[in-house]
């Protein structure tokens, strides 16, 4: 029965192994599953190719296959041959028939004509000994290839190229042709597997290659329409000498052109790639080299050094004249990653970094830079010292900023730790204008979060006219503390004007808290006529997006002090404002821009002044009030207009003059009638018709 059981078991998983590699076939290599699978394949085709096309025919056998993808009638590509799945033979041939090649020209803006062919083939068993051949007129060249695998280890090739034309390569794989020229190859090799030092099977090769490009340029034309620069005529010829020894690879490689060379020489072992290798560049102007690079560059650059070490530690060291700077520099890679970057920088040029960078010439001067930076792949540390003294410069900060700030000398000095991202530095900036300190600024990279207190020093607030718009006195000083993340915001906090300012910027907003602050000070910072002291509270409320905002103030212990309208008062009017006390004086202004709308409202005893709609234009410097004054009942109307510093002052008393006028007429009157008996009968006459 146990027999049977076991008998009847392996018939079933018999029967299901067989339906399993029934199904298989089904799914995979029969008319059912290549149509199944033909669009699941078309849909990939169209989500990863660049060009549009079309599987036309997909036949998967178990012994067999044809496949046909088409851009009809320009490109037609055809794999086909036969195969065995048990013993990995492959016969196959593949055939790319192009047609017209203008469909790759497309894909990167660039018209290119012409056709070519690839006719190439693949024939042995893929684990033992397979041979793939190729002919080609590809971009326009004479390319023979021969290439033999043991085990899927090559043990020869052959290649043979002539005059393959570099641009139109380029637009075949989509790149733009930004490199113009003509590629000859000649490889000729024979590899094997022997027994290394270590009694393991390693390669070894035996042969030469040499690649030569003649008649090489860079395309000004397409290097001016996409990076907006123009480019002198950059011609070239490059050659690459390659000797295979056993396990060994010695190389020579030039880059000469009117503009300069490249080249590098030296010997690398293939099993671990370890080499001892030199390089040097010596270029006179590198705007020709924008699109390999990525971004926009000019200016010339050289530099030099060794390639040491191997695929698990590879060093490379050099100097170079960056900027017209005298910098030396290491970089050390694990398995081709950047390990740890050492470098030091001195007297590095700055506005000819700035010029090599299309930047406009903001500052000139020098830096000097010392540090070191790893744990790239974590976050990043470093440990970096950097100091630089320079001048503003007025002619790209008024072009660029419209700020026409004069040229400046500075300096600054900042030292910075971080490990894996977090750390700490400090940054000390010093001019004729300001100096800034930075004593502790937390950093942590990974979540781009930036805090730091800091100190604020201006001597003379009269050279910062250039960005306040106006002639500012004195000196002033404030702290606070600066937080950067997905905005900034910063506190703030000063004395420098007899009471204290508080302030907070948020975004775009900034608000301030004032508390007893000394108008007259204020007055003097701003260099406009002290005309009244008061102790100042308020709150001001700024959208610097908007450039609008509000303020809301309270001024006490206020007093007059001499000048035009006082003056005038004392003389018409006979009254003395100066010695008046006011308490709770109200001062709203709406802010736009540079322009004060303004309301105010004050009184002491008899004395009262109120006016709406006071404009106040600080960039020109100009004020233009209509103030109503009631001095002991009596209404005075006074008018301030033009310059802030010497207003024309008008004052109108027509209605207290008439008023003391009709008073005098009847002090006059009433006078003379006690003078004479007879008008005092008619007068009295009078008076009795109206009782």
């Amino acid at each position: 029965m146990k027999k049977l059981l076991l008998w009847i078991l392996g018939i079933l998983l018999g029967l299901l192994l067989l339906g399993l590699l029934l199904l298989i076939y089904i799914l995979v290599f029969s008319p059912i599953g290549n149509a199944i699978f033909k669009p699941i394949i078309q849909s990939q085709i169209d989500k990863y190719s660049p060009l549009p096309l079309k599987l036309e025919t997909f036949s998967l056998g178990l012994t067999s296959t044809e496949i046909i993808i088409k851009n009809d009638p320009k490109l037609i590509i055809t794999l086909k041959g036969d195969y065995n799945l048990f013993t990995l033979f492959i016969d196959l041939g593949l055939n790319v028939d192009a047609n017209d090649i203008s469909l790759f020209g497309d894909m990167v803006g660039v018209p290119l004509a012409g056709a070519f062919e690839v006719d190439s083939s693949a024939k042995g068993k893929v684990f033992e000994t397979l041979e793939i051949k190729a002919k080609s007129d590809i971009a326009e060249s004479n390319t023979t290839l021969d290439i033999t695998l043991d085990n899927l280890t090559p043990t020869k090739i052959f290649a043979d190229i002539r005059a393959l034309q570099i641009d139109e390569v380029l637009a075949m794989i989509g790149q733009k042709p930004y490199i113009n020229g003509s590629l000859d190859l000649d490889a000729d090799i024979l590899g094997k597997v022997a027994k290394n030092e270590q009694n393991e099977d390693a390669l070894e090769f035996d042969g030469k290659a040499l690649l030569k490009i003649t008649n090489g340029s860079f395309s000004q034309k397409l290097i001016a329409q996409d990076f907006d620069i123009s480019v002198p005529k950059t011609d070239f010829t490059t050659t690459l000498d390659a000797i295979f020894n056993m396990d060994k690879v010695t190389h020579k490689f030039a880059f000469n052109s009117n503009i300069g060379s490249i080249t590098s020489s030296g010997a690398t072992t293939i099993a671990n790639l370890a080499t001892k290798s030199t390089y040097g560049i010596n270029l006179t102007d590198i705007s020709a080299f924008t699109p390999i690079i990525g971004m926009k560059v000019r200016g010339a650059f050289a530099t030099n050094g060794n390639i040491i070490g191997d695929m698990n530690d590879l060093k490379i060291s050099g100097k170079t004249n960056l900027a017209d700077s005298a910098t030396t520099y290491t970089a050390s890679l694990k398995s081709f990653a950047p390990e740890k970057i050492t470098f030091d920088l001195q007297n590095l040029k700055i506005e000819e970094l700035l010029y090599m960078l299309y930047q406009p010439i903001y500052i000139t001067g020098r830096e000097n830079a010392k540090g070191e930076i790893w744990d790239l792949d974590k976050g990043i540390s470093a440990s970096v010292i950097s100091t630089l003294k320079g001048t503003t410069q007025n002619a790209a900060i008024k072009k660029e900023f419209d700020l026409d700030m004069p040229n400046t000398p500075f300096s600054y000095a900042s030292e910075a730790n971080i490990k894996r991202g977090v750390g700490e530095a400090k940054f000390v900036f010093d001019s004729g204008i300001a100096q800034v300190n930075l004593p502790k600024i937390e950093i942590d990279i990974n979540k781009i979060d930036i805090k730091t207190p800091y100190t604020a020093k201006i001597p003379n607030l009269k050279k910062l006219k250039f960005l306040t718009g106006i002639e500012l006195a004195g000196a002033f000083e404030a702290n606070g503390s600066a937080h950067i993340a997905e905005s900034i915001q910063a506190d703030f906090h000063t004395t420098s004007l007899g009471g204290s300012v508080d302030a907070l910027l948020k975004g775009d907003d900034f608000t301030a808290q004032i508390k007893e602050l000394d108008l007259v000070s204020l007055l003097k910072m701003a260099q406009y006529p002290q005309v009244f002291s008061a102790k100042v509270n308020g709150d001001l409320a700024y959208n610097i997006a908007k450039e609008s905002g509000n303020l809301k103030a309270k001024l006490s212990s206020g007093r007059f002090l001499q000048n035009k309208l006082t003056d005038a008062l004392k003389q018409y009017a006979k009254f003395d404002a100066t010695g008046l006390i006011f308490n709770d004086i109200a001062l709203n202004s709406d802010i736009k821009g540079m322009t004060l709308n303004s309301s105010l409202d004050m009184k002491s005893g008899d004395f009262a002044m109120n006016g709406e709609n006071i404009k106040t234009d600080l960039e020109k410097s100009t004020i233009n009030a209509k103030l109503k004054t009631a001095i002991k009942g009596d209404s005075v109307d006074v008018n301030i207009n033009g310059a802030i510093n010497s207003p024309k002052v008008d004052i109108d008393f027509s209605k207290l003059v008439q008023k003391k006028a009709e008073q005098a007429v009847q002090k006059e009157i009433e006078k003379q009638i006690d003078k004479n008996p007879e008008v005092q009968k008619a007068v009295g006459a009078l008076k009795g018709l109206f009782k």
